[in-house]
């Protein structure tokens, strides 16, 4: 092989040929593996994805409260940490979106039938910047992100629309004594909001978000500081709704909010699970667009899935469990695929997966597509004790 070549292929342990890393750059892309992953089976509702401490990232089909296949995904760079997972490029549901913890940059991974097909580097952003939260805030069906800074509390959205930063606007700055508490359609207006909440009071404002601007602000309410806001999702079974879950920190109990209108419409008990479970993630894990709860028990590393409906947990069962080595990256909606390929891994425990790519992660140069403003714009209003 001519070593001057500007690009060096990866290739794995089994002679698959499953990257291309450009020297010049330092860009790394991905290349279908010469045998790659089958798409999810049959019945798929949702992916999850972990990662272990050396930077191996696997997948994991679920649906009909099962894991239904698991497979590898490749590897990445242990400089690189896991943001979420988004609609980040055409219609996929499952791409994921990293960041390097020494340079700021994002990358973001299209995934399409439990492969990794393409790489793109979106820029970088002072650490000072940190995620906030994602959602669709200028109404283009694509998953847009929402940076905090940690010193002066600004508000920086960036829509992303395949694979690239397209705009970014500021949305103003909060006091820090408020925190981000989750996003979702709390207007009833099919926007992305934001729900801030008072770390002294336990007061929470809403904030409606709509073209990447804050066009009202409401208080909702004060609750005790014991209770945490730990899930947003539609457990009302409402159509369009979003309401939240809260978590007392003391005895485990958990309690819905249905928000409609900026207001808290109703609230309704789930029940108690001991504080050795922690929140994992929300996901159509029973079936297409459910709203379920995912568990995790920090001692052991099983998974637990709470089927929700109605305000009410209408199923309880276990999905499986693998070792603490293995760190969750989220949950993403996956709509059923054709009934083209299945797994072998169609039991309640998590499948070690047997593929995978090798090399390290992408682009890590100085760039700036992702602005760095640290004005603080009074977009947002004061939040008032109502």
């Amino acid at each position: 092989m001519n070593t001057d070549l500007s690009e060096a292929l990866d290739i794995n342990s089994a002679g698959q040929i499953v990257g291309v890393y450009n020297n010049a750059t330092g860009l790394h892309g991905f290349l279908l593996t010469i045998t790659p992953n089958p798409p999810p089976p049959a019945g798929a509702t949702a992916d999850m994805i972990l990662r272990r401490g050396d930077g191996t990232y696997e997948i994991y089909d679920i649906g009909n409260n099962a894991i239904l296949a698991g497979y590898e995904l490749g590897h990445v760079g242990t400089d690189w940490q896991f943001v979420t997972l988004g609609r980040f490029f055409g219609s996929d549901t499952t791409d994921m979106l990293l960041r390097n913890m020494n340079t700021g940059g994002f990358e973001v991974y299209d995934i399409s039938n439990n492969n990794i097909t393409n790489a793109t580097f979106l820029g970088a952003v002072g650490l000072n910047w940190q995620v906030a939260g994602f959602g669709d805030f200028n109404h283009d069906s694509m998953t847009d992100m929402v940076l905090r800074h940690s010193s002066t509390g600004a508000f920086q959205v960036y829509n992303i629309a395949n694979n690239s930063i397209t705009t970014s606007a500021s949305l103003g700055a909060v006091g820090l004594n408020w925190q981000v508490g989750g996003f979702g359609n709390f207007s009833s207006l099919g926007e992305t909001d934001m729900i801030l909440r008072n770390t002294t009071t336990g007061g929470l404002q809403v904030y409606d978000i709509n073209n990447n601007q804050i066009t009202g602000s409401a208080f909702m309410g004060t609750v005790g500081l014991d209770w945490q806001i730990i899930a947003v999702g539609n457990f009302s079974s409402i159509p369009g709704a979003s309401d939240v879950i809260m978590r007392n920190t003391n005895s485990g109990d958990l309690e819905v909010y249905n928000i409609a209108n900026n207001r808290i419409t109703g609230a309704a008990f789930l029940g108690t699970v001991g504080l050795d479970w922690q929140f994992a993630g929300v996901a159509p894990v029973h079936g297409p667009g459910a709203s379920d709860l995912v568990l995790r028990n920090v001692n052991t590393g099983q998974f637990y899935a709470y089927d929700i409906a109605n305000n009410q947990i209408t199923g309880a069962v276990p999905l499986g469990q693998v070792g603490l080595e293995w760190q969750l990256g989220g949950f993403a909606a996956d709509p059923p695929a054709s009934a083209m390929g299945s797994s072998d891994g169609s039991t309640s425990q998590l499948v070690q997966a047997m593929a995978g790519f090798g090399g390290s992660a992408a682009d890590t140069s100085d760039a700036a597509l992702l602005g760095d403003d640290t004005s603080q714009q009074p977009l947002l209003t004061t939040p008032q004790q109502a």
